[in-house]
């Protein structure tokens, strides 16, 4: 893949798990079973990628509506599946590292 080509858009499926405060403890909660992830697309390569861009974990979050002050450790625990879409005209490979 050349530098100049767009970047690739996946749709994958995974597991995201959270904690919520409840009284002096925490209760821990996950969304996706490999029987029944949740699935979305994304032009992230990897878990870490994911976890590592605040603006699509605050938008993963207020998709489940979890935007209380008790949310805590949200992060993609498991990948259960990824699938090539397509390719983006608008983001380059060369500017993956930058976003």
């Amino acid at each position: 893949m050349s530098e100049e080509e767009g970047q690739m858009i996946f749709y994958v499926g995974v597991r995201a798990s959270w904690r919520i405060k409840r009284g002096s403890g925490y209760h821990n909660v996950h969304f996706g079973t490999e029987k029944e992830p949740w699935s979305f697309s994304t032009r992230m390569k990897s878990i870490e990628d994911m976890n590592s861009n605040p603006e699509m974990m605050a938008r993963l979050m207020h998709y489940k509506g979890l935007t209380g002050k008790k949310v805590f450790d949200f992060h993609i625990s498991k990948e259960f599946f990824r699938k090539d879409i397509s390719k983006s005209f608008a983001h380059k490979e060369s500017d993956y590292g930058k976003q």
